[in-house]
């Protein structure tokens, strides 16, 4: 099986909703700014997704001291959705896992890190938990983060979903979306030409779906 660079982010979140489809927890988009990628469950409750090549969640924080503000906070739920192996297309997996409990665990391997002395400046900003057993330094600080695999099984989404599935989706989808803009397009000129004015003065109102 051939490594490639990376999946595509939107390949990932895709899987990762209709994992959650088939899990019987369907996800509704929430309205947000900027990147973020929030959603509502049937009972109410927020899930943010979080998409990683590499079996690895990131979190960002607001300062660099311990127990700051982490920019996975905000939801009840993260839904993290990785490849099978990673950066390789087939399967998709992922974890729905509490996000009180993932913050915790952040600022935990965090401060275990700098309980051990290590060669740092003390401004990094950039705390990550690792699926597999270590990180890429298994001498380093990863080596206080890794193993979350095993230690958040329990959270594991029953199944998988095919890449192969997902990218024929978007096709079919971007396939679609073509038609329709084409369809729009020549009704503008019908129009144009029955009003006797130029194609550009005729608005017709679209939304496309996500």
């Amino acid at each position: 099986m051939v490594k490639l660079d990376r999946i595509e982010n939107s390949i990932l979140v895709k899987a990762g909703l209709e994992l959650m489809r088939r899990n019987e927890m369907p996800l509704t988009k929430r309205p947000s700014r900027g990147r973020a990628m929030l959603y509502d469950m049937p009972n109410g409750e927020t899930v943010r997704v979080r998409t990683c090549n590499d079996h690895v969640l990131l979190a960002y924080a607001d300062e660099p001291s311990p127990d700051t503000r982490l920019n996975i906070e905000g939801t009840n739920w993260l839904l993290i959705v990785m490849p099978e192996f990673a950066r390789t297309p087939g399967e998709i997996i992922g974890y729905l896992v509490p996000t009180e409990e993932a913050v915790k665990e952040v600022h935990t391997s965090h401060r275990n890190w700098l309980d051990s002395n290590p060669k740092t400046k003390g401004n990094n900003r950039t705390r990550a938990l690792w699926f597999d057993e270590y990180g890429p330094d298994v001498n380093g600080g990863e080596k206080y983060a890794g193993g979350y695999s095993v230690k958040w099984k329990k959270y594991r989404l029953e199944g998988s979903v095919s890449s192969t599935d997902i990218v024929d989706d978007l096709d079919t989808h971007a396939n679609e979306v073509g038609n329709i803009k084409a369809e729009v397009e020549a009704a503008q000129h019908r129009i144009a030409s029955i009003a006797g004015v130029s194609p550009q003065a005729v608005k017709i109102s679209i939304d496309f779906w996500d």
